[in-house]
């Protein structure tokens, strides 16, 4: 599919639990990591599935957000859509697991300021994820400080190929549980890229068939 057919297959508009889609204005270039940054520099599990989708000929991507998050607001997160020719989809999956592997912990030092600033420890691992489409992967990664030890935050992506589509849900850094309930769309989200006729995706597209 291209750009702007994978943008008609993101989740609807309107989701569950009183949640929201939005399609975001404009598309990524197909596998958005940049050229050139050092190698397992991610900062996410969505991160790390983004680098290994650089083979990918279209994406689309778009904001999800709804709940109550721990601190009060709402829980954010997001959809990225890959489209990919041949076997290109099979080997992204496999190449999101071999980073994963590569990348288990990434340190960043401390950076020596009159301000002074923590060190932050990333660590990444794919898992097997639901029985969904052809192939899924949970990116697991968290991450911790050196002066909070007990603090620790959780970005997981949750990967699934279906034929030669890959579909990327994230979550920003939260809880598990909040990024349980982010990851909870992605039924909605594979039916959406298997239908023929997909729940309207932006506003004035469910404006238009109401």
């Amino acid at each position: 599919m291209s750009a702007a057919q994978l943008r008609t297959h993101l989740l609807p508009a309107i989701l569950p639990k009183g949640w929201t889609s939005q399609a975001d204005p404009a598309d990524p270039g197909s596998g958005s990591a940049a050229n050139g940054e050092p190698r397992c520099a991610f900062l996410s599990g969505g991160d790390l599935a983004d680098a290994g989708a650089t083979a990918a000929v279209a994406s689309a991507t778009a904001s999800v957000s709804g709940g109550h998050s721990a601190g009060g607001g709402v829980m954010v997160g997001g959809e990225t859509l890959y489209s990919f020719s041949g076997d290109d989809a099979a080997q992204a999956m496999h190449h999101i697991r071999q980073l994963a592997a590569e990348c288990a912990k990434v340190v960043t030092p401390a950076i020596r300021s009159t301000l002074g600033s923590p060190s932050s420890t990333e660590r990444f691992a794919a898992v097997s994820g639901p029985r969904m489409g052809d192939d899924s992967i949970r990116v697991r990664a968290t991450t911790t400080w050196s002066d909070h030890p007990r603090v620790v935050l959780h970005d997981d992506a949750l990967v699934v190929r279906e034929s030669n589509t890959l579909i990327v849900l994230w979550c920003i850094p939260t809880t598990q549980a909040e990024v349980d309930t982010v990851l909870s769309f992605m039924p909605e989200a594979v039916a959406q890229v298997r239908s023929q006729r997909p729940a309207p995706v932006d506003t004035a597209h469910r404006a238009a068939g109401a």
